[in-house]
């Protein structure tokens, strides 16, 4: 066997089961596919099984396919499995053998069990049986929550695993195990309550176990259900069942082989040590399945062994676990004992020997009788083996807590629950081990409507912010739902206001009485139970502006070595206090711990410092990817840092490059974070190095919030310095001007005005030509895109007439590009346009500037494909395309696909204008670039329109036309609703014979057929 997706998708080898070998993603694509293997599927289909409504479909399904096949291919390699996963435009598909998928092979062993059933060699029958029960390892496509694997997961569950139960439980009762059949009736009723051929079996089994009264018992309870469900014919059918079992009919034998105790014990009621139940528990369902599966064996009887349950602090480790306990009371016939060994508290914690006296004091054993230690847990161990218990471990804080205890209760089935990972434990006897997470939004909001009531119910945007104040931790949701119980008078949006301040939060719950109940108490506990270097390093990770931390960053700023760190930030995750995601060079911190994290940084020595040198790593961390990224630029010049930098090690400009767009959101994190603390100079110098590249790789919010940021640091500054400093004022132009083109890019052209403007007056005021230029050439674009193309032209000739003077070529080929995109746009200059269009590639031809002549090659190309000189505008997209890849702007390589399709649209070549014009919104979909996204669709919509396929190019050309109406771009409106009214005018061509590909009417791909 070697998949597995009854249960999570898992590779099954060497008797081990692996849920987490590949990206959660890819898993579930896999998943889909082992359904039928070597069927190929849609595209669409596999999205449809895999993405649930509430989640976002990708936009590129197909790419994203793709990635996740290649994460799969290099998983399966790595393993050294044989199988090939496909993805293509024709589908997708995943070739293996299918009896190695365990959904298969269930069938196929249930096969020989059958025949052995009907050869009448029940022993046998059922041995076979029991083999294909043990591929269940949970319910079927457990990582899959769409409606097509519950469709897929309900058909299964009735056409293969209830008739394989149904089988296993008559061959059970044919040779006489009739307790052991009633164990798995009673597991499988609670999934499937009112399942007829189960309420059936049940009957005979009691009947074969010799138990009359319960007979009628459940057969009356059960006709009862089925007759209030409207479930007439169930109801006579189970009648007729308990008929023939009371006239002696049935073909079961009465139980003649019981399954034989450990050794033969007196009768003596069941031990029962827990506390009461909570009343509702929610999002809990998969964690108390996962305890029963490592709890019992495949017949539903008690497993011993020992199971570690570890989570971190107010996770609600306890609860589930004392559900649990309710939940499988009857399981454990001699019963559950649940122990406070006080690992987590201010009092001494339980020893081993405190664990026995009580253990044996529950067993009614006189335990003064027996002084010595070692003789006390000797008896213990005895009676253990004739009466074994399930013993609950709760708040052990070490392996040496329990470790003695685990001999004396090696009959048991013991859980250990704990806030500490316990890695040692782990090494010495390999439990499974549970992790308790927070809970998911969903299951949050359940929780706090259930406690709070109809208050939440009736504001359900208040009862949404408190669960994202509590991000899913059951302690803070249950002090915050007792908190709006309190205060009856107080609406919850405000609450969730009020619980926005950290500190108060942290001590919600803490009314001054003893024990403390707050989260800050919670967290504490943790906090105290670590060394120094550990709570040093905690505290730096509360300084840090995001949720996750790279060790380097933490060394910087903690001032130790790598390593040292790296040990410090284990030993946090082994406390649950940090996660360790799947990336090994980062680690996590849960938003309440890192507020409780900021908390206690506050009290270090060197809070400032250790602050400023953290800062400081991100700022040179950037520096060093500008230098790789834009080595043509000239080096920034930075503020004084305090920090020994050895460089960042970056392998190259790629690495570089990965680098910024992995780590964007926490560079906005930074620069933000930087200006609250007012360490402005570190604010307003870290969006120059990277703002750049955002931009071009289309994350325009990321560098919107970045460059107004910067804005109001470089502000400050200067209103404290009198706003004399020229240098800072030439800073504040320059991220004036480039805030302006990044609004252009998202159609906000009247915010891009003033501060194009406003940068223009700096610049002109202090005499900084290049500022001048860069402004001037900016506030042109701006004219030309609000369809002044006079005013834009005007604009583009003074700025060539400045960049002239100054001599610089890279300026001048900018400004050439410029003037002639405003001449083309003007009309009756075209000659001089491709003048200027050959000036500035000629002034380009030794530099690095590749953008900049991709995109000029392409104007050049637009005008000679408008002009009807298709061979030189071939000529223009050829040498465009060759730089493409080395082109970090994907609105440059978007606006080159747009001139391709209308290029290859001039030329007849119909399918490869299609297909560019589909890459070109893909590409403005994917930058979010709002006139790029008119313009490829309006390419589009033409193409579609010769093609024949007049409603979806209608439908194209309207939302093109609502984008340049959001941007107020009103010729271009104008000029889409003259094509429209053309298309509703004009009749629908009928083409008397097909013509190869000219006849064939385009259709619209799947996502913008569904964006209709």
């Amino acid at each position: 066997m070697v998949f597995g997706i009854l249960g999570q998708t898992a590779l099954l080898m060497h008797g081990k089961v692996d849920v987490k070998w590949a990206q959660p993603r890819s898993r579930q694509v896999l998943a889909a596919l082992l359904t039928w293997p070597n069927h190929r599927f849609s595209v669409d289909d596999v999205v449809e099984w895999v993405w649930a409504d509430d989640e976002s479909v990708p936009r590129g399904a197909l790419a994203t396919l793709h990635q996740n096949a290649a994460h799969l291919r290099h998983a399966l390699q790595a393993k050294g499995i044989d199988a090939r996963v496909a993805v293509g435009k024709t589908g997708c598909v995943v070739e293996i053998d299918p009896g190695l998928v365990d959904h298969v092979a269930f069938g196929r062993l249930l096969a020989p069990a059958r025949q052995l059933r009907d050869q009448g060699d029940h022993h046998r029958a059922h041995v076979e049986a029991q083999a294909a029960m043990r591929l269940w390892r949970d319910e079927p496509l457990a990582d899959l929550r769409t409606r097509r694997a519950a469709g897929w997961r309900a058909q299964w569950l009735r056409s293969h695993w209830l008739p394989a139960n149904a089988l296993l439980v008559a061959e059970l009762l044919a040779v006489g195990q009739a307790d052991v059949a009633l164990g798995r009736l009673m597991e499988l009723e609670q999934a499937h309550p009112l399942e007829l051929s189960l309420a059936k079996l049940r009957i005979r089994a009691l009947a074969a176990a010799d138990r009359p009264g319960e007979v009628t018992e459940f057969y009356l309870a059960m006709r009862r259900q089925y007759l209030e469900a409207g479930e007439l014919r169930a109801a006579d059918e189970l009648r007729a069942a308990h008929e023939e079992v009371l006239a002696g009919d049935g073909a079961f034998p009465r139980q003649v082989v019981k399954i034989p105790a450990v050794a033969e014990e007196p009768e003596c009621p069941p031990v029962w040590h827990v506390p009461p139940d909570c009343d509702e528990l929610e999002g809990r369902a998969e964690l108390l399945a996962e305890l029963d599966a490592f709890t019992s064996d495949s017949s539903g009887a008690p497993r011993p062994g020992v199971v570690v349950v570890t989570g971190g602090p107010g996770v609600g480790k306890s609860t589930a676990v004392v559900r649990w306990a309710h939940r499988t009371r009857r399981r454990f016939r001699h019963g559950v004992v649940l122990l406070d060994l006080r690992g987590d508290s201010q009092a001494t914690a339980a020893n081993g020997g405190e664990v026995v006296d009580t253990l044996l004091s529950l067993l009614d054993f006189p335990v003064d009788q027996v002084v010595n230690p070692v003789a006390r847990a000797a008896k213990l161990a005895a009676l253990l083996r004739r009466r074994p218990l399930s013993v609950v471990l709760d708040n052990v804080r070490s392996r040496e807590q329990v470790a003695p205890l685990l001999g004396v209760l090696a009959a048991c089935t013991v859980l250990v629950v704990s806030r500490w990972r316990l890695p040692s434990l782990a090494a010495t006897v390999s439990p499974p081990v549970v992790t308790v997470q927070p809970l998911a939004a969903a299951d949050a909001t359940a929780m706090l409507e259930r406690r709070i009531g109809r208050r939440a119910r009736e504001d359900r945007r208040g009862l949404a912010e408190l669960v994202r104040v509590c991000r899913g931790n059951p302690l803070a949701l249950t002090l915050v739902a007792d908190r709006a119980l309190a205060r009856t008078g107080m609406v919850l949006p405000t609450l969730a206001g009020l619980l926005r301040d950290a500190d108060l939060l942290l001590d919600l719950g803490h009314e001054g009485d003893w024990p403390q109940r707050s989260l800050r108490a919670a967290f504490t506990v943790s906090y105290q139970a670590l060394a120094a270097d550990e709570r040093r390093a905690l505290a730096v990770i509360g300084l840090h502006p995001g949720a996750e931390v790279t060790v380097e960053a933490v060394a910087a700023a903690d001032g130790r070595p790598p390593a040292a760190v790296r040990r410090s930030l284990d030993v946090l995750v082994s406390a649950h206090l940090l996660e360790h995601p799947g990336d090994l060079d980062r680690y996590r911190v849960h938003d309440l711990l890192h507020a409780y994290a900021a908390s206690v940084a506050a009290q270090l020595d060197d809070v400032a410092a250790v602050r400023r040198r953290l800062f400081e790593f991100y700022l040179l961390m950037a520096r060093d990817a500008h230098c790789l990224v834009f080595p043509h630029k000239p080096p920034p010049q930075l503020p004084a840092t305090t920090l020994e930098w050895r460089g960042a090690g970056f392998a190259g400009a790629a690495a570089a490059r990965q680098w910024v767009i992995r780590e964007r959101s926490l560079l906005a994190e930074v620069v933000a974070g930087a200006a609250a603390v007012g360490l402005h100079e570190i604010a307003y110098h870290l969006p120059a190095l990277f703002a750049e590249l955002f931009v071009a790789k289309g994350y325009f919010a990321d560098a919107i919030g970045c460059l107004t940021t910067a804005v109001g640091s470089v502000e400050a500054v200067l209103a404290e310095a009198g706003g004399e400093q020229a240098r800072l004022r030439q800073m504040l132009g320059s991220h004036l001007n480039d805030l302006g083109v990044v609004l252009m890019h998202r159609g906000e052209e009247k915010q891009a005005e003033q501060h194009l403007r406003r940068a223009l007056e700096l610049a002109e005021a202090d005499g900084f030509p290049l500022g001048r230029i860069a402004s001037t050439l900016n506030l042109a674009r701006w004219h030309l895109r609000s369809g002044r193309a006079a005013e834009a032209a005007v604009l583009g000739r003074l700025a060539l007439e400045v960049a002239y003077e100054l001599g610089e070529p890279s300026l001048c080929a900018v400004a050439a590009h410029r003037l002639a995109n405003a001449l083309v746009a003007a009309g009756g200059f075209e000659q001089e346009a491709a003048e200027l269009y050959a000036e500035a590639l000629a002034d380009l031809r030794d530099t690095a500037e590749v953008t900049t002549r991709l995109e000029i090659h392409t104007a050049w190309a637009s005008l000679l494909t408008d002009q009807g000189r298709l061979a030189e505008a071939d000529e223009q997209c050829r040498r465009a395309s060759e730089l493409t890849s080395a082109s970090l702007s994907l609105s440059s390589v978007m606006k080159l696909n747009t001139v391709l399709a209308r290029l290859r649209h001039e030329q007849g070549n119909a399918r490869a204008a299609l297909w560019y014009a589909y890459r070109a919104v893909e590409l403005a979909d994917r930058t979010g670039h709002a006139t790029g996204q008119a313009r490829a669709l309006s390419a589009l919509a033409a193409i579609l329109r010769e093609r024949e396929n007049r409603a979806d190019a209608r439908a194209l050309w309207l939302q093109a036309a609502e984008l340049y109406r959001g941007r107020e771009r009103g010729m271009r409106v104008a000029e889409l609703g003259e094509l429209i009214a053309e298309l509703d005018a004009s009749e629908p061509a009928v083409p008397a014979a097909r013509d190869g590909d000219r006849d064939t009417v385009a259709m619209l791909p799947p996502r913008l057929q569904r964006e209709r």
